[in-house]
């Protein structure tokens, strides 16, 4: 089984507590015990906790296969941009993080790093923070060329695409055709929006599977929201994954820890969120 989360956000509380659910006895009686971790990107900024982030992340990428993709505010701090939201507390903790303690963002020989977005073949999985549109497939328009990487790109809320200072919008329509490219039948697995979508492709019929209907169950001492999406032959999906980090929640409110899991036999994606 599979534990896939984004959007930790330098929050070790909201990361902990995910674990604490997830690696349970009671979860793994329910669900079965994790495999795999999959990370959807967007570890770094905005929370106050970014060296004890990445040395949970260090540490459990030693006892369990790891996929990993960068998100753009871990861009932001290995390249040094600047990118608002953060708190003077977050900043101040981020200034003093040392090579040392990033080193779980692997440098590329090119001088980039981490990953963009990583296939599973096996699993037909397409994991990616923000959208899995080929940057070079987008015309733009002398705007700065990071915000249509694929860290930034956002799932359009609108019937068509465009391009904000919050990145590039895409159709679910351009995003299930370079799926294609590389996959069938598969699921496109993202998060970077900090709220929870499913949508399905049926050959040209696209249907958003998400209700705001939810199922309760208690895990230990937590209480938890859920939704289920079985995964279908021939068939294929978009899943974002919510907030994982509340400190990652911008502008105040209230949030809560979200994750994913993976089951096989049959094939089926859970999306939970801590009440």
């Amino acid at each position: 089984m599979d534990l896939v989360f984004s959007d930790i956000h330098a929050d070790i509380e909201g990361l902990e507590t995910i674990l604490e659910v997830a690696l349970s006895s009671d979860f793994a009686d329910k669900y079965g015990k994790v495999s795999r971790i999959i990370n959807l990107g967007d570890l770094m900024e905005r929370g106050t906790s970014p060296r004890q982030v990445l040395q949970k992340m260090s540490e459990l990428s030693k006892s369990y296969p790891m996929i990993s993709v960068m998100g753009n505010h871990d861009e932001s701090v290995m390249y040094k941009k600047f990118f608002s939201g953060s708190s003077f507390s977050s900043i101040k903790e981020h200034d003093m993080l040392t090579s040392q303690d990033t080193e779980f963002f692997r440098q590329n020989k090119d001088g980039t790093f981490g990953d963009q977005f990583v296939i599973d073949k096996k699993d037909r999985l397409f994991c990616v923070h923000g959208g899995p549109v080929d940057p070079q497939k987008i015309t733009k328009n002398g705007d700065d060329p990071w915000l249509y990487q694929r860290t930034w790109q956002r799932l359009s809320e609108e019937d068509f695409e465009f391009f904000s200072y919050s990145g590039y919008h895409y159709k679910a329509e351009s995003a299930f055709s370079e799926g294609k490219a590389h996959l069938d039948n598969f699921v496109i697995l993202c998060g970077h929006q900090h709220m929870e979508a499913a949508i399905k492709q049926d050959g040209d019929q696209i249907t958003n599977l998400w209700t705001f209907g939810y199922e309760t169950e208690k895990i230990s001492k937590y209480d938890l929201k859920k939704h289920e999406f079985p995964i279908e032959k021939n068939y294929n999906y978009i899943i974002r994954v919510g907030l994982g980090g509340p400190q990652g929640y911008y502008g105040g409110g209230f949030a809560r820890p979200h994750f994913g899991i993976i089951q096989d036999d049959p094939k089926k994606i859970v999306l939970f969120e801590l009440e």
